[in-house]
């Protein structure tokens, strides 16, 4: 990775500003649909399998499927442990008694923040954060405005002959 502060999301520079004057970065169309998404390992329990099937969806402009497969079932594996803790925790609860008969926070917590930090790299290294997409030149995330709504139902309306 890059040293030095990572750049700052391009719907970010929009909302504030260019006060460099700067051209910023057309928004990438978003490219067709892979014809066959990977099947999922079978490591995975029932929530890896979801998020695999999103992040391959979501992802599919820029994964490749030979290359990036091992980092991503790592991620959706780890979201298999983190659900698994996070229900241990919520039967135990969050304070436990300590080997002193202390109250304390529940062990797992840290390791559920640990286990998160890892999630977050692996999802950095995959390109599911907005500094990254903006690193690779992909997806802009632009909220439809009212306006915007009012003319896409307009066009519709036009098409449909009414």
């Amino acid at each position: 990775m890059p040293a030095g502060r990572p750049p700052t999301p391009t719907e970010r520079k929009r909302l504030t500003g260019n006060p460099g004057g700067r051209p910023l970065p057309e928004p990438v169309v978003q490219l067709a649909a892979v014809a066959h998404l990977p099947p999922p390992p079978a490591t995975l329990g029932d929530t890896g399998r979801t998020v695999w099937d999103r992040l391959w969806t979501a992802g599919q402009a820029w994964l490749s499927p030979t290359t990036d497969v091992d980092v991503l079932t790592r991620l959706c594996e780890a979201h298999d442990e983190r659900e698994a803790m996070r229900d241990q925790v919520a039967a135990d609860g969050y304070m436990v008694a300590g080997s002193m008969g202390q109250t304390r926070a529940h062990p797992l917590l840290a390791q559920i923040r640990v286990l998160e930090a890892q999630m977050t790299k692996w999802e950095s290294l995959c390109g599911f954060t907005p500094t990254d997409r903006a690193r690779l030149g992909y997806a802009e995330v632009k909220r439809a405005s009212k306006l915007d709504a009012l003319i896409a139902r307009r066009q519709a309306r036009a098409a449909g002959g009414e």
